[in-house]
């Protein structure tokens, strides 16, 4: 079962760890997702010190996020958080004394990950904005040209970014201002319509673990998954 703390229950649990925790421990690890019994003791949003030991059963899996990427453990096993790896070149997955690590998500040979900071623009929900934090608008999906409109619905100030076959981002269009609040994204042509509510957010775009913290916080949760998922920060750790 995956367990996903609502924002008080989030609150309660920073605040235990702030009690009972050093703050350099505390800066260091994020529990991004967590499942099987072992989500009871650590659910979505606890912090870990970066020399802690998870003590996983058969079934339980924790993806954490650290400052050098994200980490997933699969047990039964013990697993320290910062244990050595042993990975060898090309993703090939070889055995350690902290498990077996393999670079990357599993997602086909052809599979499209978007970056933290490009907004699908056919899913709905809040998106995090950092100031000096370019934004992109991202589609799965670049077998036809599209021309998406996006409007800003406090002024109802509107522009067109146009798409061709085969470009899955741009950039965000220049004229409309980026600020918190809701937008619209409506591709033309489609009854696809997302809103988005954009949430303004105060840290620094290259601390990965700050900007996680924020993203769950916040509930932007599919910026979250797109930096959970991305094979080029993620280690997958078995026994």
């Amino acid at each position: 079962m995956f367990f996903k703390a609502n924002k008080s229950a989030l609150y309660a649990i920073m605040g235990i760890a702030l009690a009972s925790t050093g703050s350099a421990a505390l800066a260091d690890v994020l529990v991004t997702r967590s499942s099987g019994s072992i989500a009871r003791e650590f659910p979505r949003g606890s912090r870990l010190g970066d020399t802690q030991t998870l003590r996983l059963s058969a079934g339980d899996r924790v993806t954490v996020l650290t400052s050098s990427g994200t980490r997933q453990f699969n047990g039964p096993g013990r697993f320290r958080v910062d244990g050595p790896l042993r990975t060898a070149a090309g993703g090939v997955t070889t055995s350690g004394r902290n498990g077996t690590a393999r670079t990357g998500v599993s997602r086909g040979p052809n599979a499209l990950v978007r970056t933290p900071w490009q907004v699908n623009i056919i899913e709905s929900g809040a998106f995090c904005v950092v100031d000096g934090q370019p934004v992109e608008l991202w589609r799965g999906n670049a077998s036809i040209d599209a021309e998406v409109v996006v409007t800003r619905v406090a002024d109802g100030e509107s522009m067109t970014v146009s798409m061709a076959v085969g470009e899955h981002s741009a950039a965000w269009p220049t004229g409309l201002a980026l600020t918190g609040g809701t937008y619209t994204v409506v591709i033309d042509g489609s009854t696809s319509h997302a809103h988005l509510e954009f949430v303004p957010v105060d840290v620094e775009a290259d601390d990965a673990v700050a900007v996680g913290g924020a993203f769950l916080s916040n509930e932007c949760d599919g910026q979250l998954e797109a930096m959970t998922v991305n094979p080029q920060t993620a280690l997958i750790v078995r026994d």
